[in-house]
Parts: structure tokens; sequence; C-alpha cells
């Protein structure tokens, strides 16, 4: 296995350390519906942007 597929197996492991501040932040409270989809579109507009990066890599 080479260090380059290596490298990317271990990157999509990995948990962002804001991602983690987000699932600590809303499970210590309720959230609205409002705040819910918030959060969700910040989620997937993430994805996306690492779904670009990883593209442009190959």
């Amino acid at each position: 296995m080479s260090k380059k597929s290596a490298a990317k197996r271990s990157e999509k492991n990995t948990v962002s350390p804001a991602a983690a501040a987000i699932v600590m932040e809303t499970a210590a409270s309720e959230l609205s519906y409002d705040e819910m989809l918030t959060e969700l579109e910040a989620i997937v507009s993430e994805a996306g942007v690492r779904l670009a990066e990883e593209e442009a890599s190959l």
C-alpha cells in the first residue's frame, strides 16, 4: 500500500475539531428546527468542499 493511499484513509477516519465541538454543543442542549436545519446545511456544505478537494487532488 502506498503512503498516499494510507494518508487518504487516515484522513477519512478523522473528525475535525470544529465538527466535534458542534456535536458536543448540540448534544448538551436541544435544538429548534431552524437550528438543526442550519447545522445540517453547514455539514452538507463542508462535505461538498471536502469532496471537491478530493476530486481536485486526483
